[in-house]
C-alpha cells in the first residue's frame, strides 16, 4: 500500500511540474523553448543580451506542448506535433491556439487583431512567425503575487490619475470603473476597432440615491415602509454616523446589481427629485461620488503595425476633475517570471532592463521624455540624469520582440518599466501621458499657512498614439530595434541617408566672449572678456590643420549680442572684442576655402541675465502666474540658487518672431551653418492662463522653425538630439553616449548611434569636459559607438576665467589639447573614415566589457575595455584596446 502511495505521489508531482510551465505571453505556440540550465531569474550580467538572443534563435525546439484554448480543452488537429508539409507561415497559422473568447476584428499585412468582448482586452498575431501578442497576462489569475488592487490592475488596459476639487489624489481604470459594469460601446471599423468607456457609476443612477440621509428620515422615510427582505437590502447599502446622527451611502456596494436593486427600493417608496433634493440642501453637496469620465480608444492595424490611439479631444470629464496621468496598455506584452529577455527604455543613449532581475527594492524606471520642463516650478534638482531623447520602448523575448514608437502626444509622455515580484509577476514596460501639470502654492495668513494645489489653466487635448511594430528572430534585438526605428524615422519623418564622400569631422566648440563683472575703485561693474577673437580662432585652426586634422566643424560659442550668454537675438550685432564684422568674416572664408563646417551657436529658448532686449511678455507663466524663471542649481545642495540674477524661459509664443529676426541678418552675412543651442534640446510649455501652449504644441512651434532655418540653406548643428529635430540636423553634440545609472537598469546600450549612424554625424559631450577626461578611453568608446571626437576650448589664459560663473571651462585651454586631440583623430579616422555613410547593423556584448560593432558593408569592431587581454572568436584583443575586423566567424 505505501508502494502504491509513493507511486501515486511521484506520478502527481510529475504531472504538476509539466502544468507548472511559464506561458510566454509572446511567443509562438507551436514552437514553446524550454530552457532547463540555471535560474532564470538570476541574470549573468558578463553576458550579452545580443549573445542570448541569437542563441535562443537558433536552439532546436524542445517541446512541442502546445497551449488549447481553455483548461480542459482538447486539442485540436492543429496543435499536432507531427511534420505536416506546409509553409512555415501555415503551420503557424495552424498552431497558435487562440484564447477561449476572443474573435478576430481585422487582418491586415500579415497581422490579425483580436478581441475578448466581455473584458475588452485585445490581441494580436504575427502570422510571420506565429507569435501572439496579448494586452493582458494571460494567467493573471495564478499570479501568486498580486492581491486586492494589484491583482485587479492586471486586467486593465489603461489607468488614470487624477485629483478630485477637494485635491485627492485617486485613480480611474478601464475594468474596474467601466468593464466591470458593462458601461463600454464597442465599434468595429476598417482595420480595426473603437472602445469607448464610461468610467464611473452613471450619474443618473448614483444621484438617485441620497449620499447622506438624517437618521430620522431614513428611518420613517424608507425603512418604514419596506418589507424584512428589502429593509435588510438598504441597511448594508448605508452605514450609520453615530455624530452626526445620520446615514451615509456606501458608494463601494452600489456597483451593477447592487446599485439597481437600491434604485428600485427607492423608486417604490417615492423617494424622488424632490426629496433628494431636500437631503442635499440638509448636508449641502458633500457628495465625493466617482465623477463619470468618457475616454475613447482606437485600436488599427496600419502597415503591418498595431496603431493604438486616443483621438484629440476624445477624453470627456467634468471641470471639477483634474486629470494628471493616463497609462496606456500597461501590460501589453508582459513576461512572466520564468522568461528571459530585456526591457529596452530610452534613457540616454539607451538602457536595457533584463526580466526577473530581482530589483525590487529599488524604484520603478519613470522618465519624461526630452526632459524636464523649465516653465514648471521646481525649487531642487535630485541628480543630474540623462535625457530620453527618443519616445521608445520595447521588449525582446530573443526570438522575438517589439518596438513601441510614441507617435503622438510625444511630447507630454514617460516611459514606465518595472520588473517581477514588486505587484504582481510580470515584467512590463509603456507609455503614459500627463494631460495637466500641477504646481503647490504655500498661503499664509498671520501666523497660519496653507498649500493648495494648483493646476494648468487648459488641459492636454491633442492626439495620443503610440505605435507598436511587431519583430521576429533575427530583429528581436536592440539592434533590430534601432533599424526599425531607422526605419520610421525615414518613412515618416524623411530622414535623409549622408552621401558616399562623408568624411570623419573633428568637432570643436570656440568660445568667444563671456560676462565677467570687474572692480573700479572697489565698484563693481558688468564687462565683457573675450577668450577667442576670431583672428585666434584661425590661429587654432591652421595649428590643428598643421596636425594632420582635417574635416573641422568649428562650433562657434559667444560671437555675437554681448557673448555666449547674449542678448535677445531678435538682431546680429556680431561683438567688436572678438574682431568685429571684419574678423568674423575673415574667419568665414578662411572656413569655405579649406573645406571646413562654421556653426556660429545662437540660443532662442532662454533670455540669460539682464539680457537687453528681453520684455516680460517674451517670457513663460508658470501655473501660478508667475514668469518662468531659470536659476542655477548649488552643486553642493542641488537647491536652485536663488541669490543670483535668474534667466527666463522663452514663451514658443515668442519665438517664430525671435527665430524670424535673427535669420534676416544671418541671411545677408552668408553664413551657410548654424549651431542650435537649445531648439533640439530644451522643451518647455507657458501655461499663461490666457493661453495654454502645452510642450506638444511647443514641440510643432520648434519644428516649424527648425524648418524655416532649413530653407535659408544652412546647415545644422544640434545640441542633445530630441528626436523631433533630427530630421532638420547635420551634426548633433552632446549626444546621450551612456544612460542615468538607474538602479532598476542593467546595461546602457548605444540605441541612439545605433539608429543614426549613417544618416546624422554625432558626438557625446565634449571629451576634454567630461568626467573622464581620459582621451584614450573616450576614443575607445567613440569607435565602439561610430562617434566622432569634440573639444570644448578657448585661446585666452586660463586665469580670465576666474571669478566668473564659468569655472567649468576650467579644463578648456586648447594648448593642453591640441597635440593629443590631433593624435586620437588619426586613429580614430583609421577605423571609421571608411564607415561614415554606413549604418551600424549589430552591436552585442560578447562578455564583460567586451563590445562588437558591426557595419552595415561587413567590417566589424571589437573593443576591449579591461585590464587585461581576452581572446574572443579566436581573436585576441589587447588590454584597453581595439580590433578591427571584416566578417567575423559565427
Amino acid at each position: 500500500m505505501r508502494k502504491k502511495r509513493t507511486a501515486l505521489a511521484a506520478a502527481i508531482l510529475i504531472a504538476s511540474l509539466f502544468m507548472a510551465q511559464n506561458v510566454n505571453y509572446a511567443e509562438s505556440v507551436s514552437e514553446r523553448v524550454v530552457t532547463t540550465s540555471g535560474n532564470s531569474q538570476e541574470t549573468d550580467k558578463s553576458t550579452s543580451a545580443e549573445s542570448f538572443e541569437t542563441q535562443q534563435a537558433s536552439s532546436l525546439k524542445e517541446s512541442t506542448e502546445t497551449v488549447g484554448k481553455s483548461e480542459g480543452t482538447k486539442p485540436s488537429a492543429a496543435t499536432s506535433s507531427e511534420p505536416k508539409a506546409a509553409s512555415a507561415n501555415q503551420e503557424n497559422d495552424k498552431a497558435v491556439a487562440v484564447p477561449e473568447g476572443m474573435e478576430a476584428v481585422a487582418e491586415k499585412d500579415g497581422l490579425t487583431l483580436y478581441l475578448k468582448p466581455e473584458t475588452t482586452e485585445i490581441a494580436v498575431k504575427d502570422k510571420q512567425n506565429g507569435a501572439m501578442w496579448f494586452s493582458n497576462p494571460q494567467d493573471r489569475e495564478a499570479d501568486a503575487i498580486a492581491t486586492g488592487y494589484n491583482k485587479s490592475q492586471l486586467n486593465v488596459q489603461f489607468e488614470l490619475t487624477y485629483y478630485d476639487n477637494t485635491g485627492n489624489a485617486l485613480k480611474y481604470d478601464n475594468f474596474t470603473h467601466s468593464v466591470e459594469s458593462g458601461q463600454f460601446e464597442v465599434e468595429k471599423v476598417e482595420d480595426g476597432l473603437n472602445i469607448v468607456y464610461t468610467l464611473g457609476e452613471v450619474k443618473s443612477d448614483i444621484e438617485a440615491i441620497p449620499k447622506y440621509i438624517s437618521e430620522e428620515r431614513f428611518n420613517t422615510l424608507i425603512l418604514a415602509k419596506l418589507k424584512e427582505r428589502d429593509q435588510k437590502e438598504i441597511e448594508k447599502r448605508f452605514k450609520y454616523d453615530e455624530k452626526n446622527k445620520r446615514f451615509e451611502r456606501r458608494d463601494s456596494s452600489l456597483k451593477g446589481v447592487g446599485l439597481s436593486k437600491v434604485t428600485r427600493i427607492f423608486e417604490s417608496v417615492g423617494y424622488d427629485e424632490a426629496q433628494i433634493a431636500i437631503d442635499k440642501a440638509a448636508y449641502g453637496e458633500e457628495e465625493n461620488g466617482l465623477a463619470s469620465v468618457v475616454v475613447p480608444v482606437h485600436y488599427r492595424l496600419e502597415d503591418g503595425r498595431l496603431r493604438v490611439s486616443i483621438p484629440e479631444n476624445g477624453i470627456q470629464y467634468p471641470d471639477t476633475m483634474k486629470i494628471q496621468s493616463l497609462s496606456l496598455l500597461p501590460f501589453f506584452g508582459a513576461s512572466g517570471p520564468k522568461d528571459k529577455g530585456y526591457s529596452l527604455v530610452p534613457d540616454g543613449s539607451g538602457s536595457l532592463i533584463y526580466f526577473n532581475n530581482k530589483k525590487t527594492l529599488v524604484s520603478p524606471y519613470s522618465t519624461a521624455l526630452y526632459g524636464g520642463d523649465d516653465a514648471v516650478n521646481q525649487l531642487s534638482q535630485i541628480q543630474k540624469e540623462q535625457k530620453a531623447r527618443m519616445p521608445v520602448f520595447g521588449m525582446s523575448y530573443g526570438d522575438k520582440g517589439y518596438l513601441a514608437v510614441i507617435d503622438k502626444g510625444d511630447a507630454v509622455a514617460s516611459v514606465e518599466a518595472d520588473v517581477s515580484g514588486r505587484l504582481n509577476q510580470y515584467n512590463t514596460v509603456h507609455s503614459s501621458f500627463t494631460l495637466s501639470s500641477m504646481e503647490e502654492v504655500t498661503l499664509t495668513n498671520g501666523w497660519r499657512s496653507s498649500t493648495v494645489k494648483r493646476f494648468q489653466a487648459q488641459p492636454f487635448h491633442n492626439e495620443m498614439a503610440v505605435v507598436y511594430e511587431f519583430l521576429g528572430a533575427d530583429d528581436a534585438s536592440y539592434s533590430g530595434m534601432a533599424s526599425t526605428y531607422r526605419d520610421y524615422l525615414t518613412q515618416q519623418k524623411k530622414l535623409i541617408r549622408l552621401a558616399d564622400d562623408t568624411e570623419l569631422p573633428f568637432y570643436v566648440e570656440l568660445i568667444g566672449g563671456i560676462p565677467k563683472k570687474k572692480f573700479f575703485l572697489g565698484i563693481p561693474y558688468n564687462a565683457y572678456e573675450p577668450l577667442t577673437t576670431f583672428e585666434e580662432a584661425q590661429d587654432i585652426l591652421k595649428e590643428m590643420q598643421s596636425l594632420g586634422v582635417k574635416d573641422i566643424q568649428l562650433r562657434y560659442s559667444g560671437w555675437f549680442n554681448g557673448g555666449i550668454h547674449h542678448d535677445m537675438p531678435k538682431s546680429i550685432d556680431v561683438d567688436k572684442k572678438l574682431g568685429g564684422v571684419k574678423g568674423f568674416q575673415s574667419l568665414q572664408a578662411y572656413a569655405q576655402q579649406n573645406g571646413f563646417g562654421l556653426y556660429p551657436d545662437v540660443s532662442f529658448l532662454e533670455a540669460f541675465p539682464e539680457a537687453k532686449g528681453f520684455k516680460k511678455s517674451y517670457a513663460s507663466r508658470q501655473i501660478t502666474g508667475k514668469l518662468a524663471q531659470l536659476f542655477p542649481y548649488r552643486i553642493s545642495t542641488f537647491i536652485r540658487d536663488d541669490e543670483v540674477p535668474p534667466g527666463y524661459v522663452i514663451s514658443p509664443e515668442a519665438v517664430p518672431g525671435i527665430v524670424s529676426g535673427f535669420l534676416r541678418d544671418y541671411k545677408e552675412m552668408g553664413l551657410s551653418g548654424l549651431s542650435l543651442r537649445d531648439l533640439g534640446d530644451q522643451l518647455n510649455s507657458d501655461f499663461n492662463r490666457a493661453k495654454v501652449i502645452n510642450r506638444e504644441q511647443a514641440k510643432e512651434v520648434i519644428m516649424q522653425q527648425l524648418e524655416q532655418v532649413r530653407s535659408s540653406e544652412a546647415s545644422l548643428l544640434v545640441e542633445g538630439g530630441n528626436s523631433y529635430a533630427s530630421p532638420y540636423a547635420r551634426h548633433i553634440v552632446d549626444a546621450p553616449v551612456s544612460n542615468s545609472g538607474f538602479n532598476i537598469t542593467d546595461e546602457a546600450v548605444p540605441f541612439f548611434q545605433l539608429v543614426y549612424h549613417g544618416y546624422v554625424q554625432y558626438t557625446g559631450m565634449a571629451w576634454n569636459m567630461a568626467d573622464d577626461q581620459d582621451s584614450h578611453m573616450q576614443m575607445l568608446r567613440a569607435i565602439e559607438t561610430g562617434s566622432a571626437p569634440y573639444y570644448t576650448w578657448f585661446y585666452a589664459d586660463p586665469s580670465a576665467i576666474k571669478l566668473t560663473s564659468f569655472d567649468a571651462l576650467y579644463s578648456a585651454d586648447y594648448r593642453r589639447w591640441i597635440q593629443e586631440s590631433a593624435e586620437r583623430y588619426k586613429e580614430l579616422s583609421n577605423v571609421l573614415q571608411d564607415v561614415q555613410n554606413q549604418t551600424i547593423v549589430k552591436h552585442e556584448k560578447l562578455s564583460k566589457g567586451v563590445y562588437q560593432t558591426t557595419f552595415e558593408k561587413g567590417k566589424t569592431v571589437i573593443v576591449n575595455y579591461n585590464d587585461a587581454a581576452v581572446n574572443i572568436k579566436g581573436i585576441s584583443v589587447a588590454a584597453k584596446s581595439y580590433q578591427v575586423g571584416g566578417d567575423m566567424p559565427e
